[in-house]
């Protein structure tokens, strides 16, 4: 179990209190400078509050050990970076050396670039990817663990429409594999589609919680992003039609 407990950070955060059961994939969703990358990173053990504090299991995160954490906690942060040109195998397998395996080194890396569509890049310099791969990589080397708890903050910026849906359709096996996962997302439409529930920041606030419809509500759209919102829901999935509150919004260019 996860749980927020009032979580504070100075200008950011105030007092968002939240909880979160393993096998779901979860949604945090806000405009830009909400508190979304803040909060994940709380979750992670990267940031301490102010005050309040994130709990795993009923320890607080922030007091674990960075071993402890590196084997409960798997976190991708929004801009990783590799500046050295070390190749994309390397990059896996740093993402696995400190952990307890059940199968060899070199094995699990390849079957996570196999699972990822890495496989032919495995000798790459990662300074030679497209900022995609280099996405994709990186997602691959946080998730690889099979950690409790999986945080991701935008892990489908800047990826194609075939790897957005791809991830997004990973990360939900994961969920459905018993993980806990959280990701930080701009896209409604993946969100809903895909998240088993959502959290919705406004202004360092909780603004809403629970499932993507009770969530997504013309007055919460409004208030958190400034739009309206036409929703089409099937079967096969959700699609909407956003435009802007007229008058209404404060981030005019």
């Amino acid at each position: 179990m996860l749980e927020l407990s009032a979580v504070s950070v100075r200008k950011r955060l105030e007092g968002v209190s939240w909880t979160a059961a393993p096998g779901q994939l979860i949604g945090v969703l806000g405009a830009n400078g909400a508190g979304k990358s803040t909060l994940l990173a709380c979750m992670a053990g990267q940031l301490s509050p102010d005050s309040g504090g994130c709990y795993w299991q009923q320890q607080q995160v922030s007091r674990m050990t960075t071993q402890v954490r590196r084997q409960v906690i798997s976190y991708l942060p929004q801009h990783p970076s590799v500046s050295a040109p070390v190749s994309v195998g390397h990059v896996l397998a740093t993402g696995l050396v400190n952990l307890r395996l059940p199968v060899a080194l070199a094995e699990r890396v390849s079957q996570v670039a196999r699972e990822f569509n890495l496989t032919n890049l495995l000798n790459r310099p990662m300074t030679q990817l497209s900022g995609g791969e280099q996405r994709r990589v990186h997602l691959a080397r946080s998730l690889s663990s099979d950690s409790a708890l999986a945080l991701c903050d935008e892990p489908v910026a800047g990826l194609d429409l075939y790897y957005q849906l791809r991830v997004m359709e990973l990360l939900q096996q994961r969920a459905r594999s018993g993980q806990l996962v959280c990701i930080a997302l701009h896209d409604l439409a993946l969100a809903a589609r895909y998240c088993d529930k959502l959290i919705l920041l406004h202004q360092g606030q909780l603004l809403a919680s629970g499932q993507p419809m009770q969530v997504l509500t013309t007055d919460n759209l409004r208030r958190a992003y400034g739009i309206e919102a036409r929703w089409w829901c099937d079967d096969d999935g959700v699609a909407m039609l956003p435009t802007l509150c007229k008058g209404e919004h404060s981030g005019d260019l």
